[in-house]
């Protein structure tokens, strides 16, 4: 064998194995944007949860208590995308309501309803489109529903539900 055909071989070799580990790291990619990023028909539950996701879940399962009080029904729950995460998502009569649920120990720096910042808004409405023609598909048999952003924010002195909190750019 040759020189020349040794080091043609070897190149093989070598570019062969490099396409094999990129197959496998993407193959390794995808499984892990699967875990991530559910369907949407399915609810974003994570095996383990930090301390602060769990007082997350805490106030969401509150905020959802508080909804179905006023007579609302659950249609999703902790709605991931690549956009960011939907807390809640219920209908209220033939309204379609996307809730995010915010959480403060004090009203030091604004409470929590003051935590709901410019970009907070911009990825709750990013949220809220993304998932939007799933949910119109599923819940709503193809009809536009109306639909608003809501905010559920846990003040120390409890919670308090504030309707329409963000508004689309064309609404301000």
């Amino acid at each position: 064998m040759t020189s020349d055909a040794f080091s043609h071989k070897a190149l093989f070799l070598i570019a062969h194995q490099a396409q094999r580990k990129a197959v496998l790291a993407r193959k390794r990619k995808l499984a892990r944007s699967a875990r991530t990023q559910p369907c949407p028909d399915k609810i974003a539950h994570e095996p383990r949860r930090t301390v602060r996701q769990q007082t997350g879940d805490h106030f969401e399962q509150a905020a959802w208590h508080l909804v179905q009080q006023a007579g609302c029904q659950l249609l999703g729950r902790q709605l991931a995308c690549p956009l960011g995460e939907l807390d809640l998502v219920v209908r209220e009569g033939a309204n379609l309501v996307f809730i995010e649920v915010r959480q403060r120990a004090s009203g030091r720096f604004g409470g929590a309803a003051a935590s709901v910042s410019t970009a907070k808004q911009q990825r709750f409405l990013r949220a809220a489109l993304w998932w939007l023609p799933t949910l119109v598909r599923r819940h709503f048999g193809q009809r536009m529903p109306t639909y608003r952003l809501d905010v559920i924010a846990f003040e120390p002195d409890g919670p308090v539900w504030y309707r329409d909190a963000v508004r689309l750019p064309q609404d301000k």
